[in-house]
């Protein structure tokens, strides 16, 4: 799940995965959804290989997963993993180019070529079949001996590109902070989820390449990785080519991992963002909730598509089309590994309060008791979920990536397909359940509004805190 802007990269469609049923007549068969047929293997050095052959076209997508992210930072070192996402795209001992450059000069493509998020750091591209051997060439030269490119030259180059990453994706958004101030509600103290892929750059400045690699190299080893490919592939010799390159890297240590605790919230905790860019005032609920793999995230991502879906969605219906009060809501459950985050974000139409709406709203989730989500409503979600997560697979890139996620997330490539096979025996009942368990009053409420228009916060009688950053310096 990417929060920042999976970016989630592989994570937004990951929080909409839970891939549902068939129509109604044929609901009572199962499996209703085929699996990816794939084979895994695991190298003696503890390499997972995934394949999945697929020759409808004359190309291979490669992903190579390393289970690294946001999450195994500690305080004061953030930021490393995403820079040594960066500095392991400079090159390997064999290669003075970047990767980037290399793959393209053989005909590869991607959409961003390498993605941390706070699980994982992957590294992904799809290529012509017949240049798969010097793609895992590059990867092997780069697993064997990790970032060998890292110096001073090179740290100084991808730490402004990293900065600027930051500028665009948040500093220049208006209520652009506000997703990493939401994980810092969410998840207090040192919980492992509170850092954010794209954090503040404080801890990078002082970085250096040592600092980068000392933290990095122990999980970029074979036994902490997964390499997924998908497309115009012999498995067999696919295989063979992944032994003969990758098959002498030496397996290491354990990587070590930090404890993550559930996280829950006392009481409410109130919010208040400002921006002087901002024109219109924004409101934002949200709630710890599950990863991956628990059973009760396919349960909240229904929630969300039945609070929000356009025009038929609970809050979409009431606050844009029933009372004109709203221009956009939203609700969707993020996940994690190990955690997650369920979010209701709406835009008031100008001149709404935004007290009206945290009434409404409240009202609206209030109701899940007197008046059970249809079962209409739940088989259209099911419907339109399968066709989204099928249409979803049809890229060679999001089948190796998808196979990926499942063997990292939930020890199994085609999780995706079991829980599309529990997505459609949901009933209204579960709903209600995850709507009561999780969405309760202990939650954040975040009001965004125009700098200095302190009177157009919810409930404004009510304790909050004001967690506006200050203004970042101009650069000379």
């Amino acid at each position: 799940m990417r929060i920042s802007g999976v970016s989630i990269g592989n994570v937004a469609w990951l929080a909409s995965v839970a891939i549902a049923s068939s129509p109604p007549a044929i609901w009572a068969q199962t499996p209703v959804v085929r699996p990816l047929e794939y084979s895994r293997s695991v190298l003696a050095n503890g390499l997972v290989v995934l394949l999945n052959e697929d020759h409808s076209s004359p190309l291979v997508a490669v992903d190579v997963w390393y289970h690294i992210g946001a999450k195994d930072e500690l305080p004061g070192r953030t930021g490393l993993a995403h820079l040594c996402e960066h500095l392991m795209g400079e090159g390997s001992p064999n290669l003075s180019t970047q990767q980037r450059v290399f793959i393209q000069s053989i005909g590869g493509t991607s959409s961003r070529w390498a993605n941390t998020t706070e699980d994982i750091t992957h590294y992904y591209y799809t290529l012509p079949q017949h240049q798969l051997e010097p793609a895992l060439w590059l990867e092997a030269d780069r697993m064997a001996a990790p970032l060998s490119r890292a110096d001073a030259a090179h740290l100084g180059s991808e730490r402004a590109v990293i900065k600027q990453e930051r500028v665009q994706g948040k500093e220049n958004q208006v209520f652009g902070r506000a997703d990493e101030l939401t994980r810092i509600a969410l998840f207090p103290g040192e919980h492992p989820y509170r850092t954010d892929p794209l954090g503040p750059t404080t801890d990078l400045d002082a970085a250096s390449a040592d600092d980068a690699k000392r933290f990095c190299a122990p999980y970029y080893i074979p036994n902490n990785a997964v390499i997924s490919l998908s497309g115009d592939l012999s498995a067999s010799t696919a295989r063979l080519l992944i032994e003969k390159y990758f098959g002498g890297i030496p397996r290491g240590p354990t990587p070590p991992r930090r404890p993550i605790a559930p996280s829950g919230l006392a009481a409410a905790t109130r919010l208040v963002l400002e921006d002087s860019r901002a024109r219109t005032p924004m409101l934002r609920f949200a709630w710890p909730s599950v990863g991956f793999a628990n059973v009760d995230r396919l349960a909240l991502v229904a929630l969300g598509s039945l609070l929000a879906r356009d025009r038929v969605g609970r809050l979409n219906k009431l606050l844009i089309y029933d009372r004109r009060l709203a221009s956009r809501v939203t609700a969707s459950n993020f996940d994690f590994e190990s955690g997650g985050l369920f979010q209701i974000e709406v835009t008031p139409q100008p001149g709404v309060s935004l007290t009206t709406i945290e009434h409404l709203v409240d009202s609206t989730l209030a109701s899940f008791d007197s008046q059970p989500v249809p079962t209409e409503d739940l088989d259209a979600f099911k419907r339109s979920n399968l066709v989204f997560g099928i249409t979803q697979l049809q890229p060679h890139s999001m089948r190796a990536d998808t196979l990926a996620h499942g063997e990292l997330f939930a020890h199994d490539p085609t999780a995706y397909a079991k829980q599309g096979d529990r997505t459609s025996a949901l009933t209204p009942a579960d709903i209600h359940r995850v709507a009561k368990r999780y969405l309760s009053t202990a939650r954040m409420v975040m009001s965004m509004v125009p700098a200095g228009k302190l009177d157009l916060i919810s409930r404004p009688e009510l304790p909050f805190a004001n967690v506006t950053p200050p203004a970042p310096k101009a650069t000379p």
